[in-house]
C-alpha cells in the first residue's frame, strides 16, 4: 500500500506541485496576501464593467416587453456595482495592513470570488432563456481560474459545479428556451466542454507556476541568508584577524606595528589642533634578573599583569598603549606638562603597588618600572622620531638616577629642556 501511495503521490507531484510542510504556513501567508491583491483587482473590473454595462443598457432604446429584461439587467447590475464597491473598500483596508486576521482576509477573497461567480450565474441563466448565450458563465469561469490563486481541487470543484449547475439551468428552462435543443444538437456542446477544461488547466497551470516561484524565493532567500551568514563569519574573521594583526599575542596591547600607525593619526590631530603631547616609554627594572631568578614563564605574567596595569591607568579613549619590545612599553596621550608628569607618575606607583616579588631588591622589594616622558607641540618643522628619542634619552636618565624614577622633558621648539627628574 505503501509503495502505491507513493507512486500516487509522485503522479499528483508532477500535475499539482507540493509545498514542503515546512514552508506551508509562509505559502499560505504569501497566497493570502497574493489574492487580496488580486481581488483588489477584480473588484475594480467589477465596477467598470458594471458602470459601462449600466450605461449601455440605460442609453439602449427598448422594445415592448424588453423592457422588463432591461430593468431586471439593470437592477442585478446595480447589485454587482454595489458589491464591487463594498469588496473594494474592505480590501483597501487589507491592503493598508488595517485588517490582520488571515481568517478575515480569506473570508473577503472567497465571498467576492464565489459572490461574484454566483451573480454571473444568474446572469447566464437570464442569457439562456432571452437567448440561449453562454458568455456569462465563460466569464464566471475565466474569472474563478485566473483571478485568484486557488489550490487546484479547489478550482477543479467550482468550476464543475458551474458547468453543473449550467446543464440544470438550460434543462430546466427548456421549455421556454430553445438553448438545451441548440447545445445538444451543435457543436456548442464541445466547445463549452472545451472551454471549461482549458480554463480548469490554466488554473492549475497558474497555480503551479506561483509554486514554483514561491520555491525558487525561498531557496533564493535561503542562499541571500547563507551568504549574509557567510559575509558575517568573514567580517568577524577579518576584525579577528585585524586585532591579531594589531595585538602583541603576549600582553595584549598594541604591537608596534599598530602604534606606528596610531600614533601618527593622533600626531597630525594634535598638529592641527596645536595641542601638547606626551609620549612615554616605560621599562621594567631589572627584568633580565627577574627572568634568570624565577623562569621565562613567570617573566611572561609579569609582562602580562604589567601591561594590564598601563592599561588600566591610560584609558581614555585616544590614549595609546603599546609593547615597543622585550620589557618596554610605550604610551601616547594627550595632556600638560604638569598632568602628563602626574599621570606616568601614577601608572609607574600602580606597577609597584601590584606587588610582583622581585629577585632584585635593590629598589624595591616589588617589581618597578622607570620612565623617560617628552612633552611638546607637534610642528612641520619637526617629526615624532624626535618625541620618542627625547622619551628614549629620558629613560635612560631614570636609569642612571637609581630606576623606579620619572624624568620628563619638554621640547620647545629649537630647544630640549628638561624638567622634571624624581620618583
Amino acid at each position: 500500500m505503501k509503495n502505491g501511495d507513493n507512486s500516487a503521490g509522485r503522479v499528483l507531484g508532477r500535475f499539482f506541485r507540493p509545498v514542503p510542510p515546512g514552508l506551508r504556513a509562509q505559502f499560505k501567508a504569501q497566497r493570502i496576501k497574493t489574492n487580496v491583491n488580486r481581488m483588489f483587482a477584480l473588484s475594480i473590473y467589477i465596477i467598470v464593467i458594471q458602470i459601462v454595462l449600466n450605461i449601455i443598457n440605460i442609453l439602449r432604446p427598448s422594445e415592448g416587453g424588453d423592457a422588463g429584461n432591461i430593468g431586471m439587467y439593470v437592477t442585478l447590475s446595480l447589485v454587482t456595482l454595489s458589491v464591487g464597491v463594498v469588496y473594494m473598500l474592505l480590501l483597501l483596508q487589507a491592503k493598508k495592513g488595517r485588517i490582520q486576521s488571515e481568517g478575515a482576509k480569506r473570508f473577503l477573497i472567497n465571498s467576492l470570488l464565489y459572490i461574484y461567480i454566483g451573480i454571473q450565474m444568474v446572469f447566464c441563466t437570464l442569457n439562456v432563456i432571452a437567448t440561449g448565450g453562454v458568455n456569462s458563465y465563460i466569464i464566471a469561469i475565466l474569472i474563478l481560474c485566473m483571478f485568484p490563486v486557488i489550490r487546484p481541487v479547489q478550482s477543479i470543484t467550482s468550476t464543475l459545479v458551474c458547468f453543473a449547475y449550467l446543464l440544470v439551468a438550460m434543462y430546466v428552462t427548456r421549455g421556454i428556451s430553445s438553448a438545451w435543443d441548440s447545445i445538444m444538437l451543435t457543436d456548442t456542446w464541445t466547445n463549452l466542454i472545451i472551454i471549461t477544461g482549458i480554463t480548469m488547466c490554466i488554473s492549475v497551470f497558474i497555480y503551479n507556476i506561483y509554486v514554483d516561484n514561491f520555491m525558487r524565493s525561498m531557496e533564493l532567500e535561503k542562499s541571500n541568508a547563507e551568504l549574509v551568514g557567510a559575509n558575517e563569519k568573514l567580517a568577524e574573521a577579518n576584525e579577528k584577524l585585524e586585532i591579531a594583526a594589531n595585538t602583541d599575542q603576549m600582553t595584549g596591547v598594541l604591537n608596534r606595528r599598530a602604534f606606528s600607525r596610531d600614533y601618527e593619526e593622533i600626531w597630525n590631530s594634535s598638529l592641527l589642533k596645536k595641542a601638547r603631547i606626551a609620549t612615554a616609554i616605560f621599562d621594567i627594572d631589572f627584568f633580565k634578573a627577574y627572568n634568570d631568578k624565577f623562569g621565562h614563564l613567570e617573566g611572561d605574567k609579569c609582562l602580562q599583569m604589567i601591561a594590564g596595569s598601563l592599561r588600566d591607568s591610560f584609558r581614555r579613549q585616544y590614549d595609546i598603549v603599546s609593547r615597543f619590545g622585550g620589557e618596554e612599553f610605550l604610551v601616547v596621550f594627550d595632556a600638560s606638562e604638569q598632568d602628563a608628569y602626574a599621570l606616568v607618575n601614577n601608572a609607574r606607583q600602580h606597577v609597584e603597588d601590584l606587588h610582583i616579588p622581585h629577585a632584585k631588591k635593590t629598589v624595591s622589594p616589588y617589581v618597578t618600572v622607570s620612565a623617560g616622558v617628552c612633552v611638546m607641540v607637534p610642528s612641520e618643522a619637526v617629526d615624532n622620531d624626535i618625541a620618542l628619542r627625547m622619551a628614549d634619552d629620558a629613560l635612560y636618565e631614570s636609569k642612571r638616577g637609581g630606576r623606579n624614577k620619572i624624568t620628563m622633558k619638554i621640547y620647545e621648539k629649537e630647544a630640549e629642556k628638561e624638567e622634571k627628574s624624581g620618583s
